[in-house]
C-alpha cells in the first residue's frame, strides 16, 4: 500500500474494511453448521487484524503530516530570518542614505540588531585615524534611550583590548564566559564587572581594512554561536563601509576647504608681491635720482624689508601648496575622485 499518497491510504483503507464485511458474510454463512464461539474467534481475530492495519496506515500517514509541518515550518522560519535580514539591511541603508553618521544610524538600528540576536546590550567600536584608539558607543536595547544623539562612552587603547585584537585578526570573536578574558583584556574586564557574562565580537571590514567592531553582550553564559555570526556579518560591513564613506566625506570637507583657503592665500600673495615689486622699482629709481646718503639708507631699509616680504609670501605659497598637495593624496588613496575628469578617468579604467 502507498502510505505516501493520502488517496492510496484512503483507498487502501475502505478496501479492508470491505474485506472485513466479506469475510464475516463468509463466515457467517459458511460456518453455519460450525459453534457459534469459533465464529466469534475468527471474528475477533480479523477485527483486530483490521485495526491493526488501520492503526499501521493512520501513524505513517500522521507521521509524515507531521514531518511535512514540521518541514514548513523549518523553510518559514528560515524565511522570516532572511526577510527579518533584508529588511534591516534596507533600513540601514536609507538610514545611511539620509546621513552618513554611523553612530547616529547604530543608535536607530539597535532595537532591530536585537531581533536577529537576542542580547543585552548592542556596542559599536570605532577606529580612530591614527588607529591608537577605539570610541565605543552602547545601546542598552532593554531601555528606553533617552539621548537624542550618541556620544562616545568610553575610549579604549587598542592594545590590551578584545575589540583590538578582532580588528587586528579581522576574524570574529566569540566569548562564551568573560570571567577568563577579564583579566587580560580592559574591555572585557568592564563587561565582566557591569554582570554581563557572553559577548560576541565581529570586525567592520571595508576594502581589506578593519575601522572598528560591532558588539552584542548578554548576562548569560553561552549565549552566542555561529548562527548568531552570520546573521550579523552582514549588518557589520554595511556599517564598516559607511563608517569608510564618512572618513571620505570628512577628507573631501577638508580638500575643499584647504583648497579654497590655498587659492585665496595665493591670490593674496601675488598681489602683496606686486605691490611690493613696485615698491622697490620706486625705489630704486628715487636712489639713483637723490644721492643724499640718509635717503638712500631710508630707501636700503624699505628695499630690505619689501624683499623680506617677498620671501615670506614665497614661503607661505610653498606651504600652502604643499597641504594642498597632501590633501590630495590623502583623498586619491580613498578612492574619491577631486574632479569631474578624474572621475571619468576612474569610470574608464
Amino acid at each position: 500500500m502507498n502510505f505516501r499518497h493520502p488517496r492510496a491510504a484512503v483507498m487502501g483503507i475502505w478496501g479492508l474494511v470491505l474485506t472485513f464485511a466479506a469475510v464475516q458474510l463468509i463466515a457467517w454463512t459458511a460456518l453455519g453448521g460450525t459453534s457459534r464461539a469459533s465464529v466469534v474467534v475468527v471474528q475477533f481475530v480479523i477485527a483486530w487484524f483490521v485495526i491493526l492495519i488501520l492503526t499501521l496506515v493512520s501513524t505513517r500517514r500522521i507521521g509524515g503530516l507531521a514531518r511535512t509541518i514540521r518541514q514548513h515550518e523549518r523553510a518559514r522560519t528560515a524565511t522570516l530570518d532572511q526577510v527579518e535580514q533584508l529588511e534591516m539591511r534596507n533600513a540601514i541603508l536609507q538610514i545611511i542614505s539620509r546621513s552618513v553618521d554611523v553612530p547616529l544610524a547604530f543608535q536607530a538600528l539597535a532595537q532591530r540588531i536585537v531581533r536577529l540576536v537576542p542580547c543585552d546590550r548592542v556596542g559599536l567600536a570605532l577606529l580612530s585615524d591614527d588607529g591608537q584608539e577605539f570610541q565605543t558607543y552602547t545601546a542598552r536595547v532593554n531601555q528606553v534611550e533617552r539621548r537624542s544623539r550618541p556620544r562616545p562612552d568610553l575610549v579604549f587603547k587598542a592594545d590590551r583590548t578584545a575589540i583590538g585584537n578582532v580588528v587586528r585578526s579581522r576574524e570574529p570573536l566569540i566569548i562564551n564566559d568573560t570571567r577568563p578574558y577579564a583579566a587580560d583584556f580592559l574591555d572585557v574586564n568592564v563587561l565582566h564587572t557591569a554582570g554581563l557574562e557572553s559577548a560576541l565580537l565581529l570586525p567592520l571590514l571595508a576594502k581589506g581594512r578593519a575601522v572598528g567592531t560591532l558588539n552584542v553582550v548578554s548576562r548569560q553564559l553561552n549565549a552566542f554561536d555561529q548562527e548568531h555570526v552570520d546573521a550579523l556579518l552582514p549588518i557589520a560591513e554595511i556599517f564598516a563601509v559607511a563608517y569608510v564613506a564618512q572618513q571620505l566625506q570628512v577628507a573631501v570637507g577638508k580638500y575643499q576647504t584647504v583648497e579654497a583657503m590655498s587659492e585665496l592665500t595665493l591670490s593674496i600673495a601675488a598681489e602683496i608681491n606686486s605691490a611690493l615689486q613696485t615698491i622697490i622699482g620706486h625705489c630704486d629709481l628715487l636712489e639713483r635720482g637723490y644721492p643724499d646718503p640718509n635717503l638712500q639708507r631710508d630707501l636700503a631699509t624699505v628695499v630690505r624689508q619689501a624683499q623680506r616680504i617677498t620671501s615670506l609670501l614665497e614661503r607661505m605659497r610653498a606651504a600652502a601648496q604643499e597641504r594642498l598637495k597632501e590633501m590630495a593624496d590623502a583623498v586619491n588613496q580613498g578612492g574619491i575622485p577631486s574632479s569631474p575628469e578624474a572621475y571619468g578617468k576612474a569610470e574608464t579604467r
